[in-house]
């Protein structure tokens, strides 16, 4: 990779996260490296690319110009780098990867030290987003790939790979903890904790389909903030056993009756669109033991 290359990458990781520091981190480059080469694209602009403050970075006018092309440029080359590796059949390269928080605390790094063991030239730059963000980030090239619960962007390809249940949780001491079962309707019964709209997209599906609303008491941020809340008795919440493989809260779970569950899969562009490290990564996953 050149010096513009290298640049263009450091300007593109700056404006996403917005933090020079947070950059350098995410890119294992030193902060006065990450400094330095921004400094150096803003003389070669003739222009201030990003307004400096106490808090961060942001993109200026001239900034916001030029990311659409630094984007495009950089992607083409990505693409160019993945061609070149396939026309020798070798699987090598930069494969970005979308993940969301609960699959990234539970499998991402044991997937990413398998399939590397397995493809050393290989190397996995995560992203950790929403499900709209890492739809986005596909369609749009700044990732190869992504794990999401099913797609909402028809040219997208999605490749299931496992069912994670949809589980109802309680405190200990809750009128329904030593429920066996539970039937998805008397969850209108009892006052429910969720997360904000987007956030929880799954449970939000699984109420459309069975036409149920039911009495939300508190929406929440994130997930752990849920499960704190559940634990304290405040409510129940309808999340996937996923979520509980790393929660530290006191809980008990319920399965519902009939069982209910979100499909985790590959999202990618249209099979025929991707490249050869693209399509070994959906072997593997597909392969993957995932229990």
């Amino acid at each position: 990779m050149n010096h513009s290359q290298i640049r263009y990458e450091i300007f593109l990781k700056v404006a996403e996260l917005g933090n020079i520091t947070l950059a350098a981190d995410a890119l294992n480059y030193t902060q006065s490296g990450v400094s330095h080469a921004i400094a150096a694209m803003e003389r070669e602009a003739g222009c201030t690319l990003f307004h400096r403050s106490k808090t961060g970075v942001t993109l200026t006018e001239n900034g916001k110009a030029l990311l659409p092309l630094v984007q495009e440029l950089v992607n083409k080359q990505h693409s160019l780098d993945q061609a070149m590796d396939a026309l020798s059949n070798r699987v090598a390269g930069t494969l970005r990867v979308g993940s969301f928080t609960s699959f990234t605390a539970t499998w991402m790094a044991l997937l990413m030290q398998d399939f590397t063991k397995q493809f050393p030239e290989v190397n996995i730059e995560l992203t950790n987003g929403t499900y709209r963000d890492i739809e986005n980030g596909i369609t749009d090239g700044r990732l190869d790939c992504g794990f999401l619960s099913g797609i909402e962007n028809d040219p997208l390809d999605f490749t299931p790979l496992f069912d994670d249940p949809m589980l109802v949780i309680t405190a200990p001491g809750h009128a329904l903890a030593r429920k066996k079962s539970l039937p998805l309707h008397d969850l209108k019964k009892y006052p429910l904790i969720s997360q904000f709209q987007g956030a929880d997209h799954d449970v939000q599906q699984i109420f459309r389909t069975a036409k149920l609303r039911p009495k939300t008491k508190f929406i929440l941020d994130d997930d752990i903030s849920v499960m704190g809340m559940v634990a304290q008795d405040e409510g129940i919440a309808l999340i996937p056993e996923m979520m509980l493989q790393t929660a530290s809260f006191d809980l008990v779970s319920i399965p519902l009756d009939p069982p209910q569950h979100r499909t985790i899969g590959l999202a990618t562009l249209p099979i025929k669109e991707t490249t050869l490290l693209v399509r070994t990564f959906i072997a593997f996953c597909k392969s993957y033991h995932f229990d």
